[in-house]
């Protein structure tokens, strides 16, 4: 057991102590009894728990079975695999449009097979029962089953994460090093208003990594350009990207109560490339229009990424125009930036092709992340 683990729901960071446990003995109904005599309480909300003061004791006992639970997210029980590895949790958003439920359910396909190939990794889907049937039934199963597109996160459902560790095999299969990733999908109205993402995005505070989904189409000069060449896909206009970047700024600032730079890592991506590409908004000769090396080599290729970055930010600066003054702006109060592109289905007009899903650089931005914390190797070309 580690010291310290990052709890999957709050994304804090905690000791075992801290958080709220339960055990075996004492169930109601149960002959069996706890041989110290320990009783559990019921709180408010109707939680049987072992008190505070008896937790180091129980955590001590070799004969019950216990589970932990965030005491933020009470009904919440964190994986017992967490427990035992370094925890990386990403918080990943996007405004409203921006193809962000997409983009999480190829990702996690991605990562469970050509991760799994090119970097001997496995990725577990049992240890959640609730992050598995969630995947499945919201993600998995429209997009790769039935062939359709997912559709906006619903702002009133409340938010479950994914929870799934990801183990790092060597030659002879052994698992050298472990990275527990959560992911949530919040709704894009989310990040149209502050005291919203104040109560329900607190957890990108503390995120090892930021993964800011930006839909191209939602740029005005890129908006004329498609139109002028018949593009009729175009959707409703909604948050900027300025607005975005501000949104999230002010609340990590504002819970973190610093004006320094930003620390956290921050991946700004572009959606939806196969439209930019289709309508040739991309250059012909655009890197961007082929899948990345990193999978091929099986690591992460530093000179590949810049490459890609240049191009991204460059392409960035060049469309957004007007407004690339504010926006670098924002970007300046980030430590670290990355640009990446992306095709969640590799087909025409951002709908999934009729040979399928067929993904394009997907995975670089949590490459990246991943390299920039040591979990995989960086070769510089």
């Amino acid at each position: 057991m580690i010291g310290k683990f990052t709890c999957p729901y709050c994304y804090g960071e905690h000791s075992i102590s801290d958080c709220r446990l339960k055990c075996s003995y004492n169930i109601i109904g149960s002959s069996v009894k706890c041989k110290f005599g320990i009783q559990k309480y019921d709180d408010a909300a109707g939680y049987d728990w072992i008190p505070d003061a008896q937790i180091k004791k129980c955590l001590s006992c070799q004969e019950a079975a216990k589970q932990l639970f965030c005491k933020l997210f009470p009904g919440k029980e964190i994986p017992i695999e967490f427990l035992s590895m370094k925890s990386l949790p990403i918080a990943l958003l996007g405004a409203k449009a921006s193809g962000k439920s997409n983009y999480i359910g190829v990702l996690v396909n991605e990562i469970r097979n050509r991760m799994a190939s090119a970097f001997n990794t496995s990725l577990s889907m049992a240890c959640s029962k609730e992050s598995k049937a969630e995947y499945d039934n919201e993600f998995y199963r429209p997009l790769y089953r039935e062939g359709k597109k997912i559709l906006g996160t619903d702002g009133s459902k409340e938010i479950q994460p994914l929870i799934f560790p990801l183990s790092f095999l060597n030659e002879k299969n052994k698992i050298i090093n472990m990275a527990a990733l959560t992911f949530y999908d919040t709704a894009g109205e989310n990040l149209d208003d502050k005291n919203v993402m104040l109560t329900y995005n607190k957890y990108i505070t503390n995120a090892k990594g930021l993964i800011l989904l930006l839909d191209p189409l939602q740029v005005p000069n890129i908006r004329k350009m498609l139109e002028s060449k018949g593009y009729k896909g175009l959707p409703q206009q909604n948050t900027n990207t300025a607005d975005v970047l501000d949104m999230v700024i002010s609340v990590i600032r504002g819970t973190k109560n610093t004006n320094k730079q930003i620390k956290i890592p921050l991946a700004l991506v572009f959606t939806k490339l196969d439209v930019l590409e289709q309508y040739d908004v991309l250059p012909t000769d655009s890197s961007l229009r082929s899948e990345s090396t990193h999978i091929d080599r099986g690591a992460f290729i530093q000179q590949e990424f810049e490459n890609t970055s240049i191009e991204m930010d460059t392409l960035f600066a060049n469309l957004l125009k007007d407004d690339s003054q504010s926006i670098s702006s924002y970007l300046n109060l980030f430590e670290k930036i990355s640009f990446f592109g992306v095709s969640a289905f590799g087909g025409e007009a951002a709908d999934i092709p009729s040979k399928g899903i067929r993904p394009r650089r997907v995975l670089d931005p949590l490459l990246w992340l991943l390299a920039e914390n040591r979990y995989i190797k960086t070769l510089k070309k």
